[in-house]
């Protein structure tokens, strides 16, 4: 399932299918989304403007 989402430059595309975990860090305004990797790649960090709280309603949409 891809999202719609938002870091510092405007919309980004997630495969929420690949992340594997999303937090953000309290007094912190980005979440963190955490990438999984198939055949030892590597992991990728992502930084958005949604809440973890905004992500699950999105998904829950779905």
């Amino acid at each position: 399932m891809w999202l719609e989402l938002h870091d510092s430059n405007g919309p980004i595309f997630i495969n929420m299918d690949t992340v594997a975990h999303f937090q953000r860090v309290e007094g912190k305004r980005r979440t963190t989304l955490v990438t999984i990797a198939p055949n030892n790649g590597t992991c990728v960090m992502v930084q958005v403007n949604e809440s973890p709280e905004e992500i699950m309603e999105m998904i829950s949409e779905y």
